[in-house]
């Protein structure tokens, strides 16, 4: 019988309001893999609350990862997302080297801005330090913004033609990850773009799905989450990112429809069993 791929998942871990660790977890794990949950901090919610207790997990991390190496133990992928701060980047690059064989899928969502600027919590010197983090990937899923920030572009909300976004996606791949995925392109009122980029066969593909007007945290993880279980199950990246986009446009309207609190995330639980549905 052959093992369960396992994911190291190393993401920001939330008590209350889905994301993050709250999000890979039960989606990744639904599509088979084990997810063993490596924290970067623990919160006591959400931020889109406003007021949060946080604890930084930095001290313990590489603490971990020798015991981890002391046991013998390995992953077969390791997906990176929202860190502390710009000196977490060193520790999953160190996550990487130890544990990344040479066929390891390797995601590295550069979770640190949108609509134009990076999250309050971080400093400039983030956008350096996630340069050198994605070099290390096999596959990187940024937003518009993230990409704008990654490939030194200015940022501008106005919808960029065809060649400005090949042109983007290429400049990222030229910073090492083998696959490029830009989510939240500007585009339409009524749609949303996510772009995908294969370096080796140069192939770009474009997904436009229905804007849902119900905005939240968390969607970015459930998106690359969904990807990751995509990727490791055997599927191409465009398919992949069609799967996730359109699950994740499924659970937003499920939550959106259901009139939850927007703080509380997306509701992921009741639409597990589509995702595993879905071809």
């Amino acid at each position: 019988m052959n093992h369960t791929q396992r994911v190291l998942a190393i993401h920001d871990m939330c008590s209350f309001g889905r994301c993050s660790l709250t999000a890979a977890l039960p989606v990744i794990s639904s599509m088979g893999f084990q997810v063993c949950p490596f924290p970067t901090a623990l919160f006591s919610n959400n931020l889109t609350y406003g007021d949060f207790e946080c604890s930084d997990f930095t001290p313990n991390m590489t603490g971990f990862m020798d015991k981890w190496q002391h046991l013998g133990l390995t992953f077969d992928a390791i997906y990176s997302g929202f860190l502390a701060n710009a000196g977490q980047i060193g520790i999953v690059l160190d996550a990487i080297s130890r544990f990344a064989k040479d066929d390891s899928l390797v995601v590295v969502d550069p979770a640190m801005a949108d609509d134009g600027k990076l999250y309050p919590v971080f400093t400039p010197d983030i956008v350096t330090e996630m340069k050198k983090l994605i070099a290390s990937a096999t596959v990187v899923t940024p937003n518009y913004t993230e990409a704008c920030l990654l490939t030194d572009t200015p940022y501008s909300s106005a919808i960029p033609t065809e060649s400005e976004l090949k042109e983007r996606c290429q400049k990222l791949a030229a910073l090492g990850p083998e696959k490029i995925v830009i989510t939240s392109v500007p585009s339409s009122e009524d749609t949303i773009q996510v772009l995908s980029y294969d370096r080796a066969s140069q192939e770009f593909h474009k997904t436009i799905i229905n804007r849902i007007p119900f905005s939240t945290c968390g969607t970015g993880d459930l998106f690359t989450s969904v990807l990751t279980g995509s990727l490791l199950q055997g599927h191409p990246l465009s398919k992949g990112v069609e799967k996730a986009a359109t699950f994740l446009s499924y659970a937003i309207d499920y939550t959106y429809k259901a009139g939850t609190d927007y703080r509380e995330g997306v509701q992921v639980e009741p639409c597990l069993k589509h995702l595993v549905t879905m071809e």
